[in-house]
């Protein structure tokens, strides 16, 4: 019961930050990554600043931008661990290469499933995706050392 409350919430806070760090480490050391947040982020906040600035009531475009970034976050960072970590403590799965591989491939996939299409448009892509697979891997590392290695709860077995 302690594993259920403390242990794989503790993990999935720990993985989770984990992943996080790699992929704002991965966005500023990354050329093709550098070159899309960074003009990402320089385009839309021109945008969202003129739209506050043109607005005379900025409030609703402040919060929609927050809830929308939320949402990017969670479905980017949050979502693909904690869905592998329940998937994982249902089916008892053990294996680092499970871990580490779904997450992985789940959260490389998080912006293709979001598009609704698989056509490839161009390289860079892929490398976003690679980048995204690794982020996921790294979630699944840090949550099988601290949680996935005992998943399904340990069954001890008793000498016979």
């Amino acid at each position: 019961m302690i594993r259920w409350l403390l242990l794989i919430p503790l993990a999935l806070l720990i993985a989770i930050g984990a992943s996080s760090l790699f992929f704002l480490i991965a966005t500023m050391v990354d050329p093709v990554m550098a070159t899309l947040t960074g003009d990402t982020l320089f385009f839309g906040f021109w945008s969202f600043l003129d739209a506050v600035l043109s607005s005379e009531d900025p409030a609703p475009i402040v919060t929609e931008a927050f809830l929308a970034v939320g949402r990017l976050v969670f479905s980017l960072l949050v979502f693909p661990p904690l869905l592998v970590a329940v998937v994982s403590e249902a089916i008892r799965a053990r294996s680092l290469a499970w871990h580490a591989g779904a997450m992985a491939v789940l959260t490389a996939a998080v912006p293709w499933i979001l598009r609704g299409e698989a056509r490839v448009a161009n390289p860079a892509e892929l490398h976003v995706s690679f980048i995204l697979a690794l982020t996921g891997a790294v979630a699944g590392l840090v949550y099988w050392a601290i949680a996935g290695r005992e998943a399904g709860g340990g069954e001890t077995q008793q000498a016979g």
